[in-house]
């Protein structure tokens, strides 16, 4: 004997049976997910290491000025983002800040010191 299906209490047939599963209408579509911007934050530590980087050699520590500048830009926006809900990466984006800071206080010591020279 086959299963006649859902029925009422008075044992009849349901006449029509929902198509959406319960708590979805056919006139909305699913909300999307929330863009993240988490890139701003790691492009902000890659530059706060190459700057780094660029200090170490003593002869492109004048580019790392300007690395360090751009870091700390982009970390500062990683962190804003952060704030505001829209990144998920907050402690990287701190992080990335202290680091480029760290790069740019380090690029002017070694320009004062090569040029002392």
């Amino acid at each position: 004997m086959a299963y006649p299906g859902p029925q009422d209490q008075d044992g009849q047939p349901y006449l029509h049976q929902p198509s959406q599963p319960y708590g979805q209408y056919p006139q909305q579509p699913p909300m999307p997910a929330p863009a993240t911007h988490n890139w701003i934050g790691v492009v902000g530590l890659c530059l706060g290491i190459l700057a780094l980087l660029l200090d170490v050699t003593m002869v492109l520590a004048r580019v790392g000025i300007w690395v360090s500048l751009v870091a700390i830009f982009m970390s500062g926006l990683g962190m804003s983002h952060a704030r505001a809900g829209t990144a998920t990466n907050r402690t990287l984006s701190i992080v990335a800040m202290i680091l480029s800071w760290t790069a740019l206080e380090l690029s002017i010591a070694v320009q004062s010191v090569w040029h002392s020279f």
